[in-house]
């Protein structure tokens, strides 16, 4: 292991080289290093054409994160779990076909470096059947110019049934992070919020006989960190750099919180609650698909509030919250604090909880969603042409016995609530419920043959999802079932028997989710 100064990455990363990098919010990932290599290509135009690989989304949706890295010319493909919260450039590059973009399920990304390091011939899985994952709809192609260029997925067909074959790189360059390098070079990461598969990520790049850069906070002297405690061996690592301290955050959102590395415990009374609002009247319905015992996951966005509302209501220790990146147990943050928990019961590798998803071991899994088509497909990836992938979004939606998926109905509605009602001040102009989605992110038809339990939850209706298409079954108190509801939808529900939402949950105060979890199962 040698060490070296940030400022002589460039020259350890070739023109045409392929990264693999690890990260998620702006944890476990090496920021310092990527603003190296734009800060080189901006002043000498190399590195240049760079095909990077990354697990998650990196960034905070702005300007911070893998932003650094897309820009035409230095990147030439990109290929990861997520690309708007990766910030802005990705989302531009990839709309103005500047770059081929792929987005691949955060299950495949967080897996293949494993497979990469014991060269099997790629991530086998069915995750993506049916959806733009799949080369029978778009191959995993985020833009025009990447469906004109190799295909990144395979359809298979292994005992008569159907598999997706996602292709593997070989890497030349890992950047991983840590939070103290020995001298021997060994990796601890005792002050992140997450596994992020730092070893399968350096393997995979020693297997293809590629160098390992890891950022670090400190050097400490060899011996100083306990066996079980290496991420990271350090014959794995060929060079280590200390990051400056502003380069070196937790999250997107956060410098260092101890309860997300799991040093330290907070009463969870201090976490700020939410506000009433659509989005917390929105949690609130989800939430009481919950049921005592249940293992869940909260998607970002609307779905954040849901570990808030469980909090409020004193339902957390009635279920088990996890994030995607790996934590289980406690309140899963929200924002750009998002994979980490207030409180973690367990952190393991991103990886294996995976596998523990697309196992179908979930028994709740609540998503936001962009559109909902007739037959209960939902776009949850492409927004006006442009690029936001799709994160762990497949492998909960795959996973979960119950799916709760969550949107406003009418995007920039403006409403109230009083006295157990909804009241329409101005109705929104984006549509939600249309005919012809951008992009199939969910196979509506797949999931009711795997037996799932699908509802589309809003803060004016739910529906749920039947053999025939979309069934209205609740509406809000105080609004217009014609107006507010069928008129904003291109398409008309079945309805067959409609009820009204619980009026208590519009209230500024509600104190009903527990006795509603604690009832027995009826899906």
């Amino acid at each position: 292991m040698k060490v070296i100064r940030s400022e002589e990455i460039k020259n350890y990363i070739a023109d045409e080289d392929t990264l693999f990098i690890t990260g998620i919010t702006l944890g476990g990932y090496a920021d310092e290093a990527v603003k190296e290599i734009e800060k080189s290509f901006f002043a000498t135009g190399h590195p240049k054409n760079l095909t990077a690989y990354w697990t998650s989304s990196i960034g905070n949706r702005g300007e911070l994160g893998l932003a650094h890295l897309a820009h035409e010319g230095l990147l030439k493909r990109g290929i990861g779990g997520h690309l708007l919260g990766c910030g802005n450039n990705m989302f531009h590059i990839t709309g103005d076909n500047k770059a081929e973009i792929f987005c691949f399920p955060q299950s495949v990304t967080a897996t293949m470096a494993r497979y990469i390091s014991a060269k099997k011939p790629g991530v086998i899985t069915k995750i993506g059947l049916g959806t733009m994952m799949d080369p029978r709809y778009e191959g995993a192609a985020m833009n025009e110019r990447a469906r004109n260029t190799d295909p990144q997925v395979e359809l298979l067909n292994i005992h008569d049934e159907e598999w997706l074959l996602y292709k593997l790189p070989k890497v030349d360059v890992t950047l991983i992070r840590g939070s103290v390098a020995d001298t021997k070079g060994n990796i601890s990461i005792y002050r992140e919020g997450y596994k992020l598969n730092q070893l399968s990520a350096a393997s995979a790049a020693k297997a293809c006989g590629g160098i390992v850069i890891v950022q670090v906070e400190n050097i400490v002297e060899a011996g100083s960190i306990a066996p079980k405690d290496v991420a990271v061996p350090g014959i794995m690592v060929d060079y280590v750099f200390i990051s400056k301290p502003e380069n070196h955050w937790q999250t997107a959102q956060t410098y260092y919180n101890p309860s997300f590395s799991g040093e330290l415990r907070v009463p969870l009374e201090s976490v700020k609650t939410e506000s009433l609002s659509a989005r917390k009247v929105i949690a609130r319905r989800a939430a009481m698909l919950m049921h005592k015992g249940d293992v869940c996951n909260l998607g970002v966005g609307i779905p954040e509030a849901v570990s808030s509302v469980a909090a409020e209501e004193g339902g957390l220790d009635l279920i088990t919250l996890t994030t995607e990146a790996g934590n289980i147990g406690g309140m899963p943050a929200n924002k750009h604090d998002f994979g980490c928990c207030w409180n973690p019961e367990a952190t393991i590798e991103m990886a294996d909880n995976f596998d523990y998803y697309d196992g179908g071991c979930l028994d709740f899994g609540c998503l936001g969603i962009l559109q909902i088509g007739p037959d209960g497909n939902v776009n949850a990836s492409r927004l006006n042409g442009g690029g936001i992938g799709v994160g762990g979004f497949m492998d909960v939606a795959s996973g979960s016995k119950t799916i709760a998926f969550t949107t406003i109905f009418v995007g920039r509605v403006d409403v109230e609530f009083s006295g157990g009602k909804l009241k329409i001040l101005k109705e929104g102009n984006i549509k939600k419920f249309i005919n012809d989605i951008e992009q199939v992110s969910f196979n509506g038809k797949l999931a009711l043959a795997d037996n799932k339990n699908v509802y589309y939850v809003t803060e004016r209706a739910v529906f749920k999802l039947i053999s025939e298409g979309l069934e209205l079954i609740e509406i809000a108190p105080g609004v217009d079932l014609q107006k507010d509801i069928l008129d904003q939808m291109d398409f008309r529900p079945i309805m067959k028997d409609v009820k009204l939402m619980p009026a208590e949950i519009f209230n500024e105060n509600w104190g009903g989710l527990v006795e509603i979890m604690s009832a027995d199962k009826k899906d």
